[in-house]
């Protein structure tokens, strides 16, 4: 009985989100306020750590696998450790860099974020933190790097509570609960939500492209699963921006490719240095799709100053590639990204989120000409999460990890050739980044 006033409330609920997406008005922000308005103004806490030269988010092994942000200023020799340095966090995390500020939030064991940056002196300090209910699991930041965008993505539940916060002071200002898309059903376990893959700023728009989920749960009102549904087609909602309504503007899809982006990853869609945006389409069931999509792994583009896919654009990536599937895309200048492809989608659901099949292979991609190139040197490999990718001067920074070992490898867009660096004294590093 309990359960079913639990489904009947669930189904209110969506029915009222349907009618709120369906109306002609435009849906004013739905806002829940700072619990704290006014917090006490306190002073930034350093902790000893130089924010010189690289900064990374390094995860230990063992059977305590920790998080650490360390600091070195040569990465190409040697090795990277937390032993005896580092800033330790609590339980996995992700990383996010707006400008010089890097926002590490907390997953299914902790709900707080903090924000680090220099102090002016060389050392790195936390400048501010905040809570937040679920985990915060999407990220973007705003054109003049002063502002993050965090998602919560509840499960079981349609509506997205997207948190604006501010670079500087590591404080939210803001909290608005949107609707990206639902269709409801009898069976609330049947309801199909949004799962956002990219939250892409792009002057007066906000662009979130999203899979299409069951929300699925179990007699306990447990979440079971990412049940991807309508995979054999690309999905994005565009949104006003910085006045973001509860409700997007419009809904564009392309039935050319599937789903856009997958889970874990912050990069579904990308911003070149022309406004032209491009996504990257996976549809593998190694890549967490409960089926494989029957549309080849591509990507689409969005020109400058429109809102609609360019009908003249698509690159077949899965052609290009003798069957590959792509698993990241971020830009790495010109008209050039960095991507990771499965070389193949023989696994299981999930499988490449883990550490036993060692079959992706990093590659530069020309946007413009449509060609993929291997990056030489690096060896396949594994990997589950990154933040995005750091480019500078023409070099990207990643970690590559293979069933022996990890190491960091530098790599040289331009001619695609990868260099080794240093060796990783733990299981990955998350992200690269730069404070000052």
């Amino acid at each position: 009985m309990k359960q079913l006033k639990l489904n009947i409330l669930f189904l209110a609920a969506m029915l009222l989100g349907l009618i709120a997406c369906n109306s002609d008005d435009d849906a004013p922000i739905v806002s829940v306020p700072d619990p704290d308005p006014d917090p006490e103004v306190v002073d930034p806490v350093v902790t000893g750590q130089s924010s010189n030269g690289f900064v990374m988010a390094l995860r230990t092994t063992g059977d305590n696998e920790t998080d650490y942000i360390v600091s070195k200023e040569d990465i190409m020799t040697g090795e990277i450790s937390a032993v005896g340095t580092g800033i330790e966090l609590t339980s996995w995390r992700f990383f996010y860099p707006v400008g010089q500020t890097l926002f590490s939030t907390g997953y299914s064991e902790d709900n707080q974020g903090a924000a680090y940056g220099d102090n002016g002196a060389g050392l790195i300090e936390k400048k501010g933190g905040f809570i937040f209910e679920n985990a915060l699991e999407m990220f973007g930041a705003s054109d003049d790097g002063k502002t993050l965008l965090a998602m919560e993505i509840a499960r079981d539940q349609p509506t997205r509570r997207l948190h604006i916060i501010d670079a500087g002071t590591g404080l939210v200002k803001q909290i608005s609960n949107i609707n990206i898309f639902v269709e409801p059903s009898i069976d609330p376990r049947e309801t199909k939500i949004s799962w956002p893959t990219a939250l892409q700023v792009r002057g007066d728009k906000l662009f979130i492209p999203f899979q299409k989920i069951k929300n699925e749960f179990d007699d306990k009102g447990a979440a079971i699963d990412l049940g991807t549904t309508d995979p054999d087609e690309a999905f994005v909602a565009v949104f006003s921006y910085p006045n973001i309504g509860a409700n997007p503007e419009k809904i564009i899809s392309d039935n050319r490719t599937s789903n856009i982006g997958i889970n874990g990853a912050t990069t579904g869609l990308i911003e070149s240095s022309n406004g032209d945006l491009y996504s990257f389409s996976c549809g593998a069931v190694m890549a967490g799709f409960s089926e494989a999509s029957t549309k080849p792994s591509g990507i689409l583009r969005i020109k400058n100053n429109e809102t609609e896919f360019d009908n003249e654009y698509f690159f077949n990536v899965e052609e290009a590639t003798n069957g590959g599937k792509l698993f990241s895309l971020d830009y790495a200048g010109g008209n050039k990204a960095i991507a990771r492809i499965l070389t193949n989608d023989t696994g299981n659901k999930w499988e490449a989120f883990g550490r036993t099949v060692f079959n992706q292979k990093l590659v530069i991609i020309d946007l413009e000409a449509k060609t993929v190139t291997d990056v030489a040197n690096i060896p396949l490999h594994a990997k589950r999460y990154t933040s995005p990718i750091l480019v500078e001067n023409g070099k990207a920074y990643v970690s590559v990890e293979t069933a022996s070992d990890a190491y960091v490898y530098q790599v040289d867009v331009a001619t695609a050739t990868g260099t080794k660096g240093a060796k990783i004294i733990g299981k990955t590093i998350k992200g690269f980044f730069r404070l000052k």
